[in-house]
């Protein structure tokens, strides 16, 4: 069995170079790194996982937490995270909270006993007994798309810059009845400022009626082309791939086509939206994930205290079929 001696031989460095490849990549140049893969793979070695985690009392695992199985966002990012990951000894490891609340027995073992590096979850309020646990436990945490919790690191998606992207292309094409139409959330909703503010960027003041919240636990189809009838909005903004599945429902039932009857946007880009020609705005999805795992592998390989991170990600605009001129 090739133990990393022989693998220092054969790629011509030294053994602590071999040690740093499989645990910090990043501080080692590519092509050293190149050489030392690719002298292991010649020699079929494989680094022990095990005895190393145990001398230093890490498991090499992340963890993540996912909000929604059925969400194929998740699970894009979730590829480019892995694809850091691979060149690394670190293991992804995904977890589906209980509902909303991310406190759940699985986790909280998992992070007690020291079998998590790290755990990366996106938490949709602020929930007092989570942030003592993620403030005492000795892993490194990390919030995803939201920041509930001010002094732990975030990375998010500018949805105040996307909204207001979106809002903005649609008063340039010459719509000013536009409503949006975002997920309800008790606290405020930071992309109810972007839409304002593209109105007011050219000395317009939007209609509050426009603005509309809808909770994405039950149907509201019906509400929804109710909303249509009585404002008669020339394009729709949708927030929330539930949101416009059900915009499209409402506007079907209502004899309306995109874009010859409204004009509409999807918030968060799917592939079903490319096949139809909807317009979106669109997270970039390799973006994300990278930047997620590169924050992740630098927080575990520092060992000096660090600055709180908080990162944004600009979302940007998919410009397809289903926005008219006016």
């Amino acid at each position: 069995m090739a133990t990393s001696r022989d693998v220092a031989k054969l790629a011509g460095v030294s053994i602590a170079t071999i040690s740093r490849v499989y645990r910090l990549p990043e501080s080692v140049r590519p092509e050293t790194r190149e050489r030392v893969l690719k002298a292991a793979k010649e020699l079929n070695y494989y680094p022990n996982l095990l005895a190393r985690s145990l001398k230093e009392n890490k498991s090499n695992s992340i963890g993540i937490a996912v909000n929604d199985f059925r969400n194929p966002f998740f699970f894009q990012v979730i590829e480019q995270i892995q694809s850091v990951l691979e060149k690394t000894d670190y293991q992804l490891l995904t977890f589906s909270p209980s509902g909303n609340y991310f406190s759940n027995d699985k986790i909280i073992r998992y992070l007690r006993s020291n079998q998590l590096d790290a755990f990366l979850f996106s938490p949709f309020f602020y929930y007092k007994e989570d942030y003592q646990l993620f403030k005492n436990c000795k892993q490194y945490c990390l919030q995803l798309y939201s920041d509930s919790y001010e002094d732990i690191d975030s990375i998010i998606i500018d949805d105040k810059y996307g909204t207001h992207l979106a809002t903005k292309y649609l008063l340039e094409c010459g719509h000013r009845k536009i409503l949006i139409l975002n997920a309800n959330k008790d606290e405020e909703d930071i992309r109810d400022k972007g839409y304002i503010q593209a109105y007011q960027d050219i000395s317009l003041t939007p209609d509050s009626r426009y603005i509309l919240h809808y909770p994405c636990n039950r149907n509201h189809i019906q509400s929804i082309k109710e909303n249509i009838k009585q404002l008669r909005p020339t394009a729709i903004i949708s927030h929330a791939e539930t949101l416009t599945i059900w915009t499209l429902s409402a506007l079907q039932e209502l004899g309306m086509t995109v874009p010859d009857s409204i004009s509409l946007i999807a918030y968060d880009d799917h592939p079903w939206a490319e096949i139809m020609g909807i317009t979106a705005i669109a997270q970039p999805i390799k973006l994300v994930g990278k930047t997620i795992a590169n924050t992740v592998l630098e927080a575990l390989s520092s060992n000096d205290s660090r600055p709180i991170v908080k990162k944004k990600i600009k979302p940007e605009l998919i410009k397809r079929n289903s926005v008219s001129i006016l």
